[in-house]
């Protein structure tokens, strides 16, 4: 059954994580449903990608963000790219103009981002950055002209009072840090947009090469003068901010290829967990009261969102949206 409107967009948006989206590379059989082996493979991809928003943040005191965008990119690339050849998947762009596009909003998120997971707690920043659902949604009614129902406008509006709880927790003064991670989330959103246009025409290793390519080619430039003052920590590091990302995706993926997509999709959150635990015990960083409201305003309305959308009949999400 055909789905119209923003339930249709957001079960697209599911799929969509931090990382390379290895999907294509999985078979496309129908998978019995398995939830027990779906919250394994997500609580993986949640400690990938936790782990790795941890290691940015060490990361940037020993290099700066053009040099985590570059290797993280590289190592992401390397693998797509070897993958594909060895399985015969075309790389071939056939919308150059959406996948400039998808590729520039992409970049800036990921900038912006990366920025601000060295500068704010790493729960903060991960929250911030989880907002990029709720811009779909946002954006949906704008851009799309998709309808927005009154339950997901006022899940919006419920995220939006947790928003101005971490950003401006007096209401008096912005934190201009944590609107980078907010901005981060808005551009990710216009991403993820570009990204089920992009469905249309090109496969999910395409999407996911181009990328990771284009960030390559977007950061090396900064990034190339201090290649050889990084000691073998440091490098050590940065490619396990890639492979945290590749392996992020792969727990991810594989976990919608094992149950209901909606209902795999909550457990996503758990990222928001695994990244605050590692800012509590490694870097010693505490939460106010107002970041823990804030940040169960915003993912509770982003769990909530998820199921808003009704289920497939016949659900056997892909997971190619990259």
């Amino acid at each position: 059954m055909q789905r119209r409107g923003l339930g249709r967009g957001l079960e697209e948006l599911a799929s969509t994580t931090e990382g390379p989206d290895i999907s294509s590379f999985v078979t496309q059989e129908e998978m019995p449903d398995s939830p027990r082996a779906a919250v394994l493979w997500m609580i993986f991809g949640s400690v990938c990608f936790g782990t790795m928003n941890a290691l940015v943040k060490w990361t940037s005191d020993h290099a700066d963000v053009w040099m985590i965008v570059m290797v993280r990119s590289a190592v992401i690339a390397m693998a797509v790219g070897a993958f594909a050849a060895s399985r015969g998947i075309s790389l071939r762009v056939n919308d150059p103009k959406t996948m400039l596009l998808r590729c520039t909003v992409g970049l800036v998120a990921m900038i912006m981002y990366f920025t601000a997971l060295g500068r704010i707690p790493i729960g903060q920043a991960v929250t911030l950055q989880y907002t990029g659902p709720l811009f779909v949604a946002l954006l949906s009614g704008r851009i799309l002209a998709e309808r927005v129902s009154p339950g997901v406008a006022a899940l919006v509006v419920t995220a939006f009072v947790g928003i101005v709880l971490i950003v401006s927790p007096d209401l008096s003064s912005v934190e201009p840090d944590a609107l980078l991670a907010l901005g981060s989330g808005f551009f990710a959103a216009l991403a993820y947009m570009y990204v089920r246009e992009l469905r249309k025409t090109d496969s999910p290793a395409t999407v996911v090469f181009w990328f990771a390519l284009f960030s390559v080619a977007g950061s090396i430039v900064q990034s190339a003068p201090d290649v050889l003052s990084l000691d073998r920590t440091a490098v050590a590091a940065l490619v396990g901010v890639g492979i945290g990302a590749g392996g992020g995706q792969v727990g991810i993926t594989m976990a919608y290829h094992k149950a209901n997509a909606a209902w795999v999709s909550a457990f996503s959150y758990l990222t928001v967990l695994v990244a605050t635990f590692w800012g509590y015990a490694y870097f010693a960083e505490s939460l106010s009261v107002a970041d823990l409201v804030g940040g169960a305003l915003i993912v509770g309305s982003g769990i909530a969102l998820v199921f808003l959308v009704p289920p497939e009949e016949s659900d056997t999400l892909s997971g190619d949206v990259p």
